[in-house]
């Protein structure tokens, strides 16, 4: 399933009950589109004397994979956790220190839950991400005869085009333009990072629209 805001917000008013003791106070609740992270608690920090005071808390859940009920749940609770933390002006020894750990292990036995520190998406959840996007993709060939493909955001274009120009191991490099959700599984780097080219992914980049770029411009090359 994917996260929807009703979800969210049932969710965290049902476990606000049952893992909290409905201690926590009711936060902005938000679905976003976030790769990096299934989950992100938000806040403003203030000065306060000589400490810090916590304000405008909201809660940010990615609906961008398609996962299992039970991973999104867990991924609610734990940005409770630090929601809690925070709240309550604990102090941690790190952002999932002891505090948030002994939390965390508490919920998960009482509870049984199977909160974690960290979540990697696996390959399924990675496949399962069909969202139509705009991909901006160097095809890189090596000075070896080794093939890679980089993908860029659309504000790092020009500076990895000069990167390339400049590196003495590669053969040659041509940039090209791409909707395919099977270029979703790469992240958008803001510095060059070579990935091998799959078998599967050659047809889907022979579809890519050719572009050219003078390390200034970038525009689609006309197809005949």
């Amino acid at each position: 399933m994917r996260a929807s805001l009703k979800f969210i917000t049932d969710s965290y008013r049902q476990f606000n009950r049952e893992c909290f003791a409905g201690t926590l106070p009711e936060v902005e609740l938000h679905v976003s589109s976030s790769r990096r992270a299934l989950g992100c608690l938000k806040f403003r920090r203030i000065r306060n004397g000589r400490g810090w005071r916590y304000t405008d808390f909201s809660i940010w859940i990615s609906n961008r994979l398609d996962l299992p009920q039970e991973v999104i749940e867990d991924t609610i609770i734990h940005e409770m956790i630090h929601l809690y933390i925070h709240v309550n002006r604990l102090r941690d020894t790190s952002a999932h220190g002891k505090i948030f750990r002994t939390m965390m292990d508490a919920v998960n036995s009482r509870h049984g839950r199977r909160v974690t520190v960290s979540h990697r998406s696996s390959a399924e959840e990675n496949a399962s991400d069909r969202a139509v996007r705009d991909h901006y993709i160097c095809l890189i060939r090596m000075s070896g005869g080794e093939r890679f493909v980089t993908l860029c955001a659309r504000s790092r274009i020009f500076d990895i085009h000069r990167q390339l120009c400049a590196a003495g191991n590669v053969a040659s490099f041509e940039w090209r333009y791409s909707r395919n959700p099977a270029f979703n599984i790469y992240p958008r780097s803001r510095v060059l990072k070579l990935y091998r080219i799959p078998p599967e992914l050659e047809d889907v980049l022979k579809e890519s629209r050719l572009c050219s770029c003078d390390g200034h411009t970038l525009r689609f090359v006309s197809q005949a």
